[in-house]
């Protein structure tokens, strides 16, 4: 059962409608004259004043706009004013008077939709009258047609360049995924440059630092000692009997002599400590926070291994790091240390 409130609202409703029926007829109506207002356009913009003075006063005469002091693009515009002033109080209303209801019946849903149908269509006709009046001012007759096709050409450059944009953007997405892409082959690349200096530091026989890059590491270790307060230890390693077996045995036998001990220098020192190969039969090992003891121990489980698989041998000599060494003198002592090892 329908409430009083609810069939009041559908009255004001109806009684919207029929004002806006209204509003409509008398817009069509001034809108019917679009063609007598081109005729008064055009009779401006061709200098001919005087005549469309007359045209005005005969449309005032004859009371088509009474009251007014404005000219016809004017009278277009206040009427369009109007009549959105006039939808905003209609909507206003409809929301007070619908606000109390617990529900929107379908037919006021209905109303609201073709009304909004109707103010748009209203809008988009006075739009097109305004574009129409526009283009009469701008240009003469003759020059319309001319302005039409500009107008076309303008647009269908205008979508061209919406074409490229897509095209362009389209080019950048799959842009951005190659630099992604190269980015991850330079990640690559670096590693493998990394591994390449790495691997031309290493003597490929021995798995030995090469004497040249090997100093330098050397010459770090003895920096960062400094640095630290911590001791350092260096071994002078020469393989005993090395050019002999090359002698008797081949330089192939000789080298497997030195990948022997290559090896058991690896095994018998840390992932960290230093192992350099000064080159023929001499190595270097740099062995960070170690007792003298611990370290002599070391290279007598060396000797050990190498007898017992080789049958090679090899002579050390150590010497610890001073507070006024150089890297010259810190090596050389432990040079002298071999030799003198190997006198005694």
């Amino acid at each position: 059962m329908t409430s009083p409130e609810h069939e009041s609202a559908v009255r004001r409703l109806d009684a919207g409608h029929v004002e806006q029926e209204r509003l409509r007829e008398r817009h069509t109506a001034t809108i019917g004259t679009s063609a007598e207002l081109r005729s008064y356009c055009r009779l401006g913009a061709a200098g001919e004043q005087v005549a469309a003075r007359e045209t005005w006063l005969r449309w005032v005469d004859e009371g088509r706009y009474r009251g007014l002091n404005a000219g016809p693009f004017e009278l277009l515009a206040e009427q369009t004013l109007a009549e959105r002033d006039q939808t905003r109080s209609e909507r206003n209303r409809e929301g007070q008077a619908s606000s109390g209801l617990p529900d929107r019946t379908g037919r006021e849903r209905d109303v609201s939709a073709r009304r909004r149908d109707e103010l748009s269509l209203l809008r988009d006709q006075i739009a097109t009258d305004h574009d129409q009046e526009a283009t009469d001012l701008d240009a003469k007759d003759d020059l319309s047609d001319r302005h039409t096709l500009r107008v076309e050409e303008l647009r269908a450059h205008a979508r061209a360049g919406r074409i490229r944009a897509g095209g362009d953007r389209d080019q950048a997405a799959r842009g951005r995924a190659q630099a992604g892409r190269d980015r991850q082959q330079a990640a690559l690349d670096r590693e493998q440059a990394a591994f390449d200096r790495e691997d031309a530091g290493t003597d490929e026989l021995t798995g030995a630092r090469r004497r040249g890059v090997g100093l330098k590491d050397l010459a770090n270790e003895v920096s960062r000692a400094r640095r630290e307060g911590a001791s350092l230890m260096a071994a002078y390693v020469d393989v005993d009997g090395l050019k002999s077996v090359n002698d008797e045995h081949g330089h192939a036998a000789g080298d497997e002599l030195l990948k022997a001990v290559g090896g058991g220098l690896r095994r018998h020192m840390r992932s960290y400590d230093l192992l350099v190969r000064l080159g023929g039969d001499e190595f270097l090992c740099a062995l960070p926070n170690v007792t003298p003891a611990k370290a002599r121990q070391r290279f007598d489980g060396l000797r050990a291994e190498l007898k017992d698989s080789v049958g090679g041998s090899v002579s050390v000599g150590f010497s610890e790091l001073g507070d006024g060494d150089s890297l010259d003198a810190f090596v050389a002592r432990a040079d002298s240390d071999l030799l003198a090892r190997r006198i005694g």
